[in-house]
């Protein structure tokens, strides 16, 4: 009687879940699987396309501008990531303390979040602009320079001006984040460890970090997969340029499949960094079922 009863319990989960499974399939299964079929094509938009095989693979292997951005990619990943860790922790620290005024130094944390991508970037790039914007202008006139800096056609500051522009913009997802953890932790933690000689640092280390660990690391793991995919803070900001000074994976996607019309090789492109994404949410996986024992 139990095990029949089991059986009919199964048996309609599955006949629930199956609506749920193949409209899930249809939405990404099916683009991701024609997708992937398209980057061993020649594809070309107005075009048919033929099949030819891991060509599209092997030209982008042999291409140095492709391990170039590659590598714009994982450093403007890295960079981004720590410092927006660092500083959306040490503000949401500061923020989960009492003080006057807390509640708009919160609200005015939240606006560069709550601004839409396509302004912000705009904006920055005025402020940029080597002839009249607003940073050269009060680098000017505080005496820290005597002639403008190139911030979007430098090669070496054009990747540096784009990853300020993301830290800013990331900071209130990690603070808010964070915040809503450190609010969650019982005061009895802390009493507790101060009766037993634990300083700030020690608390901090054994209390406030092992708490949390679990915000930090899915906050972490989605503020990665974003920044990794970031976009529109490039491409209005640089274009990419200088010479690919400042282009990532997804600005040459973009360039490869509708500037310069090879779409199987755009994929091919895309493509090609899903073991990184994958291997990533392996690790945060990982973590987090470390955590969980």
């Amino acid at each position: 009687m139990q095990n029949n009863l089991k059986s009919i319990e199964r048996k309609l989960g599955y006949t629930f879940s199956f609506p749920i499974l193949f409209l899930v399939f249809i939405i990404i299964g099916f683009p991701s699987i024609y997708t992937f079929i398209l980057s061993f094509t020649n594809k070309r938009i107005g075009y048919p396309y033929h099949f030819i095989g891991i060509k599209n693979y092997v030209d982008i292997f042999k291409n140095p501008v492709y391990w170039r951005v590659l590598s714009n990619t994982i450093i403007y990943t890295f960079v981004c990531i720590i410092i927006k860790l660092m500083l959306g922790f040490a503000f949401a620290l500061l923020l989960n303390e009492n003080f006057k005024g807390r509640g708009f130094v919160r609200v005015a944390m939240l606006v560069p979040w709550a601004i839409p991508g396509m302004v912000a970037a705009h904006t920055w790039r005025w402020m940029y602009n080597d002839q009249y914007g607003i940073i050269n202008a009060i680098l000017r006139n505080i005496g820290l320079i005597d002639n403008p800096i190139p911030w979007l056609s430098d090669m070496k500051l054009a990747l540096i001006a784009v990853i300020i522009v993301n830290i800013w913009r990331g900071i209130p997802f990690f603070l808010f984040s964070i915040l809503g953890g450190l609010q969650t932790i019982d005061s009895q933690l802390y009493d507790a460890a101060k009766v037993d000689g634990a300083g700030i640092v020690s608390r901090f280390l054994n209390v406030t970090v092992p708490s949390i660990a679990p915000v930090l690391t899915i906050t972490t793991l989605l503020s990665t997969i974003w920044t990794f995919n970031d976009f529109d803070n490039i491409w209005l900001i640089t274009g990419g340029g200088p010479l690919n000074a400042s282009s990532v994976i997804s600005t040459f996607t973009y360039e490869t499949a509708f500037i310069s019309n090879q779409m199987g090789r755009a994929l091919a492109v895309a493509i090609s960094i899903i073991p990184i994404l994958i291997g990533l949410m392996f690790v945060a996986n990982k973590l987090l079922s470390r955590e969980d024992k």
